[in-house]
């Protein structure tokens, strides 16, 4: 699949400060998820490249956020209280 990344840095900062998300990978052209994902965290790498942030440093972060929210979402369908 080819992604006309033209202006594709300007079109995720928009979806970005948007925060809607799930239009990215909506927006591969129906690609099955696993194809998506691929895609947008190979975006991602690309934009942390851009801006000379470290992917490694972000995907921890991104794991450690992960983790939290399983584990409140886990507590709360314990006692939604």
């Amino acid at each position: 699949m080819t992604v006309d990344r033209t202006k594709w840095l300007h079109h995720v900062e928009e979806v970005v400060r948007s925060r809607h998300y799930s239009w990215l990978p909506s927006g591969l052209g129906g690609e099955s998820v696993d194809v998506a994902m691929t895609f947008l965290v190979t975006d991602i790498m690309h934009i942390c490249k851009l801006t000379g942030t470290p992917f490694e440093e972000v995907l921890t972060e991104a794991k450690k956020r992960f983790e939290a929210e399983e584990m409140r979402r886990q507590v709360e369908a314990i006692d939604p209280n």
